[in-house]
């Protein structure tokens, strides 16, 4: 069960790495607009189905260190170095790479939106598409330190005192533990509407993220996959009016929500059309598992089970794509959307076929960089 559990989860996860690729490549806009829907909250879902709440923290504070923020800082450095070259290398005059802002946030996790204060200048800090693995880290405290501080209240050392002397079982625990963490998550969609500046270690979209951990986690444990055809159709139907919905209340066009920026639009339609969209997609892994395209389903398995791996070197050959189209392809001055497509299809496929050797030299030569000791296949 479990190893089938995991099967339509590593699919799931695979197909969700192909659609952050794909909207890397700059598609056209209804096309990204609907992957940006939900491609990153089914991430936070897939990882809240196996996250147990009552680990140990100490242990678990020392495994998501090594298998979350090492990659995070050593792939960063890898990408500021890969840039460094792509602009030394370039004929073309670019912009420098800003190393010292770079470099300072990769050491304290600020995004692309932030400005910090160094040496007395305003510069700007970025520290690439790397956003989402403190941003996990994050997100899984913050549940774990939730539910366990719930706990802490049946202890007989804490109830002795009138404040905390009423009945907590189970099954309120449970309760006031979803509860407070939707509260986080509409703590932090409100932060992003009302101020919207990038917080540390991305706090403000680990905010936002928790109640997606919390889905995934009561997916598994209620199990909410047992609805008839109709339940998934009117799920879709959902899916897609709340994402048109909020793709044209932010304006259309290049305008689209972003968790990486915390640009949500109505907060909720953004919340409707994240959740709808990864009970689809999980719901059709799992569907998917034991029928047709036997071997499609199996390359979606690797690419879910390497995605971290992919997730953190899918900028190198994407930029190299993009410089080969440039010089080779002579863009008219107004696109199609059929040839922005294509051209998002190709930049795809060129970055998948160079990813594959990459991976394959990470896992067997340097899986420590991904806090592992040994490599997957």
């Amino acid at each position: 069960m479990i190893k089938a559990r995991m099967q339509w989860a590593d699919a799931a996860r695979g197909i969700a790495i192909l659609l952050v690729l794909f909207g890397h490549t700059c598609p056209p806009p209804y096309t990204t607009a609907f992957i940006y829907a939900f491609h990153m909250p089914l991430f936070f879902f897939l990882s809240g189905m196996f996250m147990q709440i009552d680990t140990p923290l100490r242990p678990w504070l020392r495994k998501r260190v090594r298998t979350l923020l090492v990659p995070f800082v050593i792939f960063n450095l890898v990408l500021l170095v890969s840039d460094w070259c792509i602009v030394a290398l370039s004929p073309n005059a670019h912009t420098p790479v800003d190393i010292p802002g770079r470099l300072m946030g990769t050491l304290t996790g600020w995004r692309s939106a932030a400005w910090l204060l160094f040496e007395g200048t305003w510069i700007h800090s970025w520290n690439s598409s790397l956003w989402f693995l403190p941003a996990l880290f994050v997100a899984q405290g913050l549940l774990l330190i939730c539910y366990r501080l719930l706990n802490s209240l049946s202890d007989p050392r804490v109830s002795q005192f009138p404040i905390f002397n009423f009945p907590l079982g189970a099954k309120r625990r449970s309760t006031l533990g979803e509860l407070s963490t939707c509260l986080l998550s509409l703590a932090g969609a409100a932060y992003a509407y009302y101020v919207g500046l990038a917080l540390p270690m991305s706090l403000d979209a680990a905010l936002v993220a928790t109640v997606f951990l919390l889905m995934g986690r009561e997916w598994l444990h209620r199990g909410f996959s047992g609805f008839q055809t109709w339940y998934w159709v009117v799920v879709g139907i959902v899916f897609v009016v709340t994402t048109l919905q909020n793709f044209h209340s932010l304006g259309g066009g290049n305008n689209h929500v972003d968790m990486s920026t915390c640009t949500l639009g109505q907060t909720f339609n953004f919340y409707i059309a994240a959740t709808a969209g990864s009970l689809l997609m999980v719901r059709a892994c799992q569907k998917w598992e034991g029928h047709a395209l036997q071997p499609l389903f199996q390359t979606a398995c690797w690419l879910g089970r390497n995605s971290l791996c992919i997730y953190c070197l899918h900028r190198i050959p994407m930029n190299l794509g993009i410089g080969i189209w440039n010089a080779i392809v002579m863009s008219p001055a107004q696109t199609s959307d059929m040839f922005t497509l294509s051209r998002s299809l190709i930049l795809l496929t060129f970055t998948v076929l160079l990813l594959v050797p990459a991976v394959y030299v990470v896992n067997r030569w340097f899986p420590w960089t991904l806090g592992r000791q040994t490599s997957i296949h």
